[in-house]
């Protein structure tokens, strides 16, 4: 789609024309209105000639241009031009096809958020492109790994807003191990997704480390009206830097972990690493082993153990003795 401001403004001078319901336009009065356009922009007498006029019409008719549907209506011996689709404009038009079927893809993405009021209006704009372009449905092209029976995704909207606004929140929750409901005042910071779940993170009343609630867990919200919002100190980048998952363990600091890979799981670890800081320290025929600079928690020992005999954690020691525990716990329920 050409980019020249003298282009832009005569199309954007061609679309009024065509679009007004008023006046009809024959090829003189496109010239002059045009030419009036280019001269209020450039502050000199400008001009367009026929021939560049016709071109600008083909072009914006033309599949790699507006496609424009401009009709050419015969009266006596002249022709005027205007929209047969009278409901037309360029400002809906400002991409050609390509850019729209790319446009398309990242709404169909963005509309897998059922939970963000925010992007509710994605499935009626892809509704529009689809019509302006007639581009193909790509609903069944494309799925996302989500649980869409997650308790509490309705929330998501309003706690994200709740963010932007920089709110302190009042929230009453129960975690899986707890009878009984608490309440934490928190100042949140933003939300993560991490296996099919949503968590909050932001730092509570009278704590100095980040603390991480479970969408799915809350009971209620409300607004803390009297307290003062403690701004983000952290990035969530430099927070989950040295963890696998969404936990931390408080005052737990970060370990070299060695681990052996079997050669049947190495390729699928080769390719989707446990770890941004994943190295490989050594190679054999049956193995590998690779090593991690982490802070190991709850979602690192369920990862390893989620593959079995294929893996071996080295050291150190009391990771490696912990693997061995979860191990044999869960041997206990086979005998």
């Amino acid at each position: 789609m050409a980019t020249n401001k003298h282009a832009i403004i005569r199309y954007e001078a061609l679309d009024r024309c065509f679009s007004n319901k008023g006046k009809k336009f024959f090829i003189d009065d496109l010239i002059a209105y045009v030419s009036d356009a280019l001269k209020d922009y450039t502050g000199t007498d400008s001009s367009i000639s026929r021939r560049q006029l016709f071109k600008d019409i083909d072009f914006m008719r033309s599949e790699a241009g507006f496609r424009a549907p401009i009709g050419s209506i015969k009266e006596g011996k002249k022709t005027y031009y205007r929209y047969e689709d009278m409901s037309y404009t360029l400002a809906m038009q400002q991409i050609n096809p390509v850019e729209a079927e790319l446009l398309k893809t990242t709404l169909e993405m963005l509309g897998r958020f059922k939970g963000l009021p925010q992007f509710d209006y994605v499935q009626e704009l892809a509704l529009k492109l689809k019509k302006s372009f007639q581009l193909e449905d790509l609903e069944h092209s494309i799925y996302f790994d989500q649980n869409e029976y997650l308790r509490n995704l309705h929330l998501l909207g309003e706690i994200l807003k709740l963010i932007n606004q920089r709110q302190v929140l009042n929230i009453t929750y129960r975690s899986f191990n707890q009878a009984e409901d608490e309440y934490v005042v928190i100042h949140p910071y933003f939300l993560k997704q991490y296996n099919k779940r949503w968590f909050l993170y932001g730092q509570c009343q009278g704590f100095d480390s980040w603390t991480s609630l479970a969408l799915d867990r809350i009971q209620d919200i409300t607004i803390e009206e009297d307290a003062t919002f403690i701004p983000c100190n952290e990035s969530p980048e430099d927070y989950f830097e040295d963890i696998i998952g969404v936990s931390k363990p408080i005052d737990a600091k970060c370990e070299f972990v060695k681990i052996k890979v079997n050669k049947s799981l190495w390729p699928y670890i080769d390719s989707k690493p446990l770890h941004p800081s994943q190295t490989v320290i050594d190679r054999a025929e049956a193995y590998t082993v690779i090593q991690l600079e982490i802070i190991p928690n709850y979602e690192f020992y369920a990862q390893i153990l989620g593959f079995g005999a294929a893996i071996e954690v080295i050291s150190p020691l009391l990771v490696r003795e912990k693997t061995v525990r979860r191990v044999k716990d869960s041997l206990k329920n086979y005998y």
